[in-house]
């Protein structure tokens, strides 16, 4: 099977989202950035639980970046932020297939703050860091497209 996905997303882990945000704008120019927190009930391996992060959103060129500071729970930002520091954690990939399992990589990562008409997590990660340095993301792509409309709309800005 071949992996079929848009990629959209960089995502970057951060101890500190206002601290992160000045430091992507002052070295790389990015901004201006729209704030989002978080809250919700997801997996990562085999805990369980409530997840609330501090998010930033950016556009870079033709993707965006999506700014990460995990405040609760037990994710894959917080261990990554823990035992590797700051940095790209998540390359994000826009799908109409969330069952995709390239090279037979296991899910680890379930968000079920947006979910599919069959309740299931519209946000997985896929355990690639072995293989690739990085989780892959895969979004449902309308949850991606409503996101990314929102941050255009916010930034006043239009994709391209």
């Amino acid at each position: 099977m071949q992996f079929v996905g848009d990629f959209y997303q960089i995502g970057v882990v951060v101890r500190d989202i206002d601290e992160g945000m000045a430091r992507y704008a002052r070295l790389l120019g990015l901004g201006p950035f729209w704030r989002l927190d978080t809250d919700y009930e997801g997996r990562y391996r085999n805990w369980r639980g409530r997840f609330a992060n501090r998010n930033a959103f950016a556009r870079w060129g033709d993707v965006y970046l999506e700014m990460i500071q995990p405040v609760v729970g037990e994710g894959n930002a917080r261990e990554w932020l823990e035992t590797r520091g700051e940095g790209i954690f998540h390359l994000g990939y826009a799908v109409d297939d969330l069952s995709q399992r390239p090279g037979g990589v296991e899910c680890v990562f379930e968000s079920w703050g947006a979910t599919m008409p069959d309740g299931s997590a519209a946000v997985i990660h896929l355990d690639t860091v072995a293989q690739l340095g990085y989780y892959v993301e895969l979004s449902d792509r309308a949850l991606v497209n409503r996101l990314n409309a929102s941050i255009d709309r916010f930034l006043g800005k239009q994709p391209g």
